[in-house]
């Protein structure tokens, strides 16, 4: 059995339509309720929705994965809309087949969704993480990290088919390099210093931006 999170897909499903990247969306109407999954992190490219993985993955701990997830969900809550949050154990499904029977990502967050009687699902990854090396201004790498979230309709909202519709992609990336003066001296910028868990409350900061989540 292949499960979502832990274990690579056999069969990858190339989602075309699906994954065209909207910046911005119409306001979701509420009431909704929205599932909002738990940071993850694919390490394979048949687990993703869009993009690639690096070919030198840096990985987050699932520690770190569980700070993330605290962060977002706090987070969202100072949106006032409904979610259910989910828990890595609801990740933890077998590959779901869509409507063609081919095993496919998307139908599978959707069924998830659905499962929770949810109306979308908020999928939150982390594709590159690496957190800075060095100490206070003595910073020999600055902290990297690549992440997506996409929002998914659990339901298609014009055939109305349950493999689902992906409906927007936030994507966020901070990979800087040292620069070094002609006297040979790094210069570190106030950025470079930076956690990486700065860039991870950026990074959600954005996409609730975009996917217009808070209520007025």
């Amino acid at each position: 059995m292949k499960k979502l999170l832990f274990v690579p897909l056999i069969l990858f499903t190339l989602i075309i339509s699906a994954c065209q990247e909207q910046p911005m969306i119409p306001a979701v109407p509420a009431p909704v309720l929205i599932a909002v999954a738990p940071f993850n992190q694919p390490t394979h490219d048949a687990q993703l929705l869009a993009g690639y993985i690096p070919s030198e993955q840096g990985l987050a701990t699932l520690e770190e994965l569980a700070r993330y997830t605290e962060i977002l969900q706090e987070r969202l809550a100072k949106t006032h809309r409904q979610y259910v949050f989910l828990t890595p154990d609801d990740l933890n499904v077998t590959i779901q087949k869509d409507s063609k029977d081919r095993a496919n990502v998307l139908a599978t967050w959707a069924k998830i969704a659905q499962d929770k009687g949810a109306d979308y699902i908020l999928v939150p990854q982390i594709i590159e993480h690496e957190e800075k090396y060095g100490v206070g201004g003595d910073v020999y790498s600055p902290a990297r990290l690549i992440s997506d979230f996409y929002f998914i309709k659990a339901i298609h909202p014009t055939t109305e088919s349950k493999d689902g519709f992906l409906q927007a992609r936030s994507h966020y990336k901070e990979i800087s390099f040292i620069q070094v003066h002609v006297s040979g001296e790094d210069y570190v910028t106030p950025r470079q210093r930076q956690n990486i868990v700065y860039f991870v409350h950026e990074a959600i900061n954005k996409m609730i931006r975009e996917f217009h989540l808070t209520l007025q």
